[in-house]
Parts: structure tokens; C-alpha cells; sequence
């Protein structure tokens, strides 16, 4: 039997012993006292009870729930629990093992264990406390709970005979919805599930559209870049638990620290409709006219990186490499979490796609150049752009003129994969550059930050934003661009649902003990005078914090008096009161905050309503007055994007359980905080 080079490698893959499916197992953390049969039919009695299924139930039967544990599926999809379940057909399972074979009616008894568990694991998701899935709960992007093989599962939708269907994993269609049982949902499909085992690079040269952008990057050298997946060492080094917020109890640290990575891809078409670029000419896999497309390529990068003027393309100097990078994000980022939309004001999360005021997250991207992009959503800007730039309007933050459109992201690339073993990739309609007007105009404005969305350890680990109320635990070493010192520890916490504080984007990090951080902060986009604020709200937990800011991470000045953040709002060194009816009062209000070094809560959050449209702005809520979240400026000073500046935040005062909550932060320039127009609420 010869086998082609993708059977031998797929075969490759099911024949490693810790490769991929094992590779991937969080299942080791299985709750066996839940590992009782119940009344009702459980997934497990339906797969084995129902015709067309009984070859899925039979491996379920034959596949660990992990590494350390001799229990089967069967007995967790027996169990009670929540679970959602990409069955396939006995068809569909018979037509995967004869292809991979390539012999007709291959023998299920014959495949390899590691075949069994590719199948089994990335067909099931274990929805721990949330219900199973319906198709009803389908977005377009990953689903947020990731598989038993620890991999995002993709919806899609499309038109079968006038009908909407959902496709899973851009190739295997649901046929059979929405089945329900006692501890879960199984949706049968017609092809088994097969998330590709490619890191990203090789995903996007894998993909027939994109020859040019691929051998771009193998020529700047960024392919090398991006072949980490996930921390070794901190899968054998990391402790299991950690404390929760009170020390009271112990709760999970994360299981794994992944690395990741997003790639915004041109396809071919864009580069010759827009560039002038030649079609890629293959043959026997060589690119025929490569130097001609990368002649055309060389010459638009250096009209836009005029100062790059390096010959070699993996030279960071180099205009092609300038471009390159731009393109790239060090986060993995589904589509879903890459713009936030939680507590934006009308927005109501249980109708997720009813989208109202724009929203916007800024990513530094690779290479090291302090380079920003702006990704915006909204239900004006017709999907999520990259860099787009519009004027609201002051009271309602509606767009009034769109002088940018942005590049758009397209959320897949049809029914090819773009979900790789650490990252994903996006194609996109436009060229996208680092322009003049890039720094100069779209960024030339107040940039936010949620603090989470600076930490790309929790977006690549599937954490951020989270559909949980709980708490988590982070170790101290998790974050890269963050050290916490051993009197300190970390909880994250979600906040979605009823009991959400009045936060930006609702999450918050909250750093407990006797604190003491230090926390690498963003670029600015453009030399100038910023300012720099931070949410300090006040609570009477909080203690006294020392702020230090400065480009000598080792060696940070302090930056003026110590902060006692116990001080309600309404203390005469805060100056806070409510709006006025009279806007006059308002901004007199405003002004005496403003002197104390304060300024109110954003208008653009408000306050969780459980999923129904939020009303009630964070700005001036009444339902957490108390503990509103409002902005400090710590710092006024000349920035340069190519510096990097440091921030240090040190209890003053002896409580081994003070807090310091990082829930959003600020780079404001002077032209903003200062400008002909007043700066709006927003």
C-alpha cells in the first residue's frame, strides 16, 4: 500500500506516542466522584443505543480520559456532567479510516490507539458547569471551550438546498442537531473532525491562496519566529493550585502555558489587484516568478518605509521585513475575543450579534518595532477593520464621518483551515501598512487598554473574557511582561454574568498580598507629551499604593506622593459628585477631579445587566457608586514609541491582604487632554 505524503504524515501523527492528541490532554483533571450513571439517557446511552453511531460509541469506549487514569470516554459521556458532542456518522468514521488507509472498509478494531484518540478527543467538549451546546448558542469563530484534546472547535454556516447549516471545522456539517440528553448535546456530523496539526506557518503555506505571503515570510525570516507552542517547563515546573482571593480556599492555576500567535494575510488576489503583482507561478512546488513578485513586493514597501533601506529581508531594517511584521500578532486570537464586546452601552451579551457602539483593542505587533494596530467593531463599521479611523459624535459616540474605512478581517478563509496547533490566521481585504497616518491620525487619539488584553498569556490560553463568574488563579511567573513579588499572588477574575462589578470590558486582575509589581507597559505611537492614567478605584481594601514609572526596569523613580486608595469618591482630595443637569456643572465637577489629578469612569461601559442591554453608564452609575472605577493620572511626560517605559505599584502600608486591581489603563496625548476640544467622556 503506498500512501500519499499527507496520509504518511497523518499517520505520523497518530503513531507518536505524546504527539498532538496526548500532547493536548487536559483530561488528567477528570473529577471521578462525578463519574456516576444517573437516570435519563446520557450521551453515552444514545451514541450506543442509536444506529449510525455505534462506531464513535466504540471508540469512546477504547480511549482513555488521560494519560494518568485507566477510566474511558464512555464512562465520562455516562456521567454526569455537560457535554457537548460532535458525533460522526458510522459513515463518516468508515470514509476517514479507509482515506487515511486508502483501503476500502478499513477495520475499526485495526486503527492505532492514538487514531482512536484523535477522533474521540476533538470530537467533545467538556462544558463543565455551563450547559451543553445548542446550535442556537453557534457564532461564527471558535467556540470558547476548547475540545478534550485541548483545541478550538470553528463554527461556520452555510446554504444546503435554501437551508442554513452549520459547519464544523470549515468541512464537517452538522446533519443530525441538537440532540438533547441527560448530560448534554450531541450534534451529529458527516465527517469526522480533523483540526489541522500544522503550526501556523506551515498552515498558511498550506493554503492555495496565500503563496505569496507565505514565501514572504519564510524570506523575512518570521516562519522561524513562530514555531513555539507551548512552555515545556512550565508543564513540569507549576504548581497545581493556587490561593484564591481571600486565601480561604485553593482553586486551579492554568494547566498549560501556550504559546500564540495571529497572523492578518493578504491573499494572492489582494496583492495583484492592489499592488500590481504577477499570479504566483507554480511548478513541481517552485515558485517560478518569485523574483519578479518580490521585485514589484520590494518596491510598494519601500514607498512606505522609505527609512528601511536594508538589503537582506530578514534585516529588521529591511522595508519588506518592516511589512511583514505588521502583520503579525504574538496572542492567539479567535475571532470572537479579538474585539470585546461585553458591558458597551445597549450592547446585551445574551444577543451577541446586536452590536451597537464601536469598540476597539490595540496589539503591538512582532519584530520589536513598538508598532500599534486598532482593531474596531461595531454595527457601523461593517465587521472588524484594522486601523480605521471616523469622528463621533460627543453624546451618543455614533460615527459621523469615515475619513479611513480600515482593512477588513474576513473571520476564515472558506473551507480551507485556519485554526493552527498555536495560532490562527485571517485573510484580509486591503494591504495593510504602517502608514504616516497610522501613528499620525488613527492613533493620534486616547489610547484604552483592559488590562487583559495586555497579557498575551491569557488571550493564547483561551482566558481571557471567559463565560465564568468564578475565580482564577494565575501564578506569579505566568505573565512575561509582568513580575509580582513572592508576598503577592494572582486572581483573575471573568465577571460574566449578574454579579459583575462595574469594570471596563467587566474583568478585572487582582493582585493581592503584600503587593508589589512591576508591569511593562505599552509604546505610544508617535514622540510627544502623554499622559498616563490608570483605573484606581477606591475600597477601603486597597491600602496605599507607591506608583514608579520609568525606562529602568530596575531602577524606577517614585512618581509623586503615595496614593491612598481607601478614600471614598466624595473625599475633598478626589472631588467627585455626580453629573449635573446643568453641563456647565458637570465640567466644573470635572475640572475640580481633574486638579486632584482624577478623572470619572469612561462612559463607553456601563454596568451588567445579565445579558440585556446595558443602560446604566460605569461613568456615573448609582449601583456602584461606592466602588466606581475612576482614572488616576499618575504621569505627564515626553514618550518616544521606541522607548520602554515600566510601571511599579508597591503597597506602602503592612497587610498581607491588601488588593491592587488592574482593570484598564491609558496613554492620552497632549493634543487630547489638552487640546482645542475638550476631551470627550467617552
Amino acid at each position: 500500500m503506498k500512501l500519499s505524503n499527507f496520509k504518511i504524515k497523518l499517520l505520523r501523527t497518530f503513531t507518536a506516542a505524546f504527539a498532538v492528541a496526548s500532547f493536548w490532554s487536559c483530561s488528567d483533571k477528570v473529577d471521578s466522584s462525578n463519574l456516576f450513571v444517573f437516570e435519563g439517557e446520557t450521551v453515552a446511552n444514545y451514541l450506543e443505543d442509536t444506529e449510525g453511531y455505534s462506531m464513535f460509541s466504540q471508540l469512546t469506549k477504547r480511549v482513555k480520559t488521560g494519560r494518568k487514569t485507566d477510566s474511558r470516554v464512555y464512562s465520562l459521556l455516562a456521567a454526569r456532567g455537560n457535554y457537548t458532542v460532535f458525533a460522526p456518522s458510522d459513515k463518516a468514521v468508515q470514509q476517514f479510516i479507509d482515506s487515511v488507509y486508502e483501503k476500502n472498509n478499513y477495520s475499526l478494531d485495526s486503527i492505532t490507539y492514538e487514531m482512536a484518540e484523535y477522533i474521540v478527543r476533538n470530537a467533545i467538549i467538556d462544558n463543565q458547569d455551563q450547559k451543553g451546546l445548542k446550535t442556537t448558542d453557534f457564532v461564527i469563530g471558535a467556540l470558547e471551550t476548547r475540545s478534550l484534546d485541548d483545541r478550538y472547535i470553528m463554527i461556520s454556516f452555510d446554504t444546503l438546498n435554501a437551508k442554513t447549516v452549520v459547519v464544523v471545522n470549515e468541512k464537517s456539517r452538522i446533519e443530525n442537531p441538537d440532540v438533547e440528553c441527560s448530560n448534554g448535546y450531541i450534534q451529529g456530523v458527516d465527517r469526522v473532525l480533523q483540526p489541522s496539526n500544522d503550526k501556523l506557518p506551515d498552515l498558511i503555506k498550506g493554503a492555495p491562496n496565500m503563496k505569496i505571503f507565505s514565501r514572504l515570510l519564510e524570506e523575512t525570516g518570521f516562519a522561524d519566529s513562530m514555531n513555539l507552542v507551548r512552555d515545556e517547563d512550565y508543564e513540569v515546573n507549576h504548581a497545581e493550585y493556587g490561593p484564591n482571593l481571600d486565601k480561604t480556599a485553593q482553586i486551579p492555576n492554568p494547566d498549560h502555558r501556550y504559546y500564540g500567535f495571529t497572523a492578518f494575510v493578504e491573499t494572492d488576489s489582494v496583492f495583484m489587484e492592489q499592488w500590481g503583482v504577477s499570479a504566483p507561478d507554480y511548478r513541481n512546488d517552485v515558485f517560478v516568478n518569485w523574483q519578479s513578485v518580490l521585485s514589484v513586493i520590494k518596491e510598494q514597501c519601500l514607498k512606505v518605509y522609505p527609512g528601511a533601506t536594508a538589503e537582506d529581508l530578514k534585516d529588521p531594517n529591511n522595508a519588506v521585513h518592516q511589512f511583514v511584521a505588521y502583520h503579525l500578532v504574538p496572542a492567539r486570537m479567535s475571532w470572537e475575543k479579538m474585539v470585546i464586546h461585553m458591558l458597551e452601552m445597549g450592547y446585551g451579551f445574551s444577543n451577541p450579534n446586536n452590536l451597537t457602539i464601536d469598540c476597539h483593542e490595540y496589539y503591538e505587533t512582532m519584530g520589536g518595532y513598538h508598532r500599534l494596530m486598532k482593531i474596531s467593531e461595531g454595527r457601523q463599521t461593517d465587521g472588524k477593520r484594522i486601523n480605521r479611523h471616523c469622528t463621533y459624535d460627543r453624546d451618543t459616540y455614533d460615527e459621523l464621518f469615515v475619513d479611513r474605512e480600515g482593512v477588513r478581517i474576513l473571520p476564515d478563509n472558506g473551507k480551507v483551515a485556519n485554526n493552527a496547533l498555536n495560532g490562527f490566521y485571517y485573510p484580509i481585504d486591503n494591504i495593510l501598512v504602517y502608514d504616516d497616518d497610522v501613528p499620525g491620525v488613527v492613533l493620534n487619539e486616547r489610547i484604552r487598554w483592559d488590562f487583559s488584553s495586555l497579557f498575551s498569556e491569557l488571550i493564547s490560553n483561551g482566558l481571557r473574557r471567559i463565560k465564568d463568574a468564578g475565580q482564577h488563579a494565575v501564578p506569579n511567573n505566568y505573565f512575561e511582561r509582568m513580575d509580582v513579588s513572592d508576598e503577592s499572588w494572582l486572581v483573575y477574575l471573568p465577571y460574566h454574568g449578574p454579579n459583575s462589578q462595574c469594570n471596563y470590558q467587566a474583568d478585572e486582575m487582582n493582585i493581592r498580598g503584600q503587593y508589589d509589581l512591576t508591569f511593562r507597559l505599552p509604546p505610544v505611537p508617535f514622540e510627544g507629551t502623554w499622559q498616563f492614567r490608570i483605573c484606581a478605584p477606591c475600597n477601603a481594601g486597597f491600602g496605599m499604593a507607591q506608583f514608579y514609572l520609568g525606562k529602568e526596569k530596575y531602577n524606577l523613580q517614585a512618581i509623586g506622593l503615595p496614593v491612598d486608595l481607601r478614600l471614598p469618591l466624595s473625599n475633598p482630595s478626589i472631588g467627585w459628585e455626580p453629573d449635573d443637569d446643568d453641563p456647565e456643572v458637570t465640567r466644573q465637577i470635572d475640572k475640580n477631579m481633574l486638579n486632584h489629578g482624577y478623572i470619572k469612569p469612561p462612559r463607553h461601559d456601563g454596568i451588567s445587566r445579565n445579558g440585556a442591554p446595558v443602560t446604566e453608564s460605569m461613568r456615573n452609575s448609582t449601583t456602584y457608586r461606592a466602588n466606581l472605577r475612576v482614572r488616576k493620572i499618575v504621569w505627564t511626560g515626553n514618550m518616544k514609541p521606541e522607548e520602554t517605559m515600566y510601571l511599579r505599584v508597591k503597597s506602602v502600608l503592612t497587610n498581607p491582604f491588601a488588593c491592587f486591581l488592574l482593570d484598564y489603563m491609558e496613554w492620552v496625548p497632549k493634543n487630547v487632554y489638552n487640546g482645542v476640544e475638550e476631551e470627550d467622556q467617552w
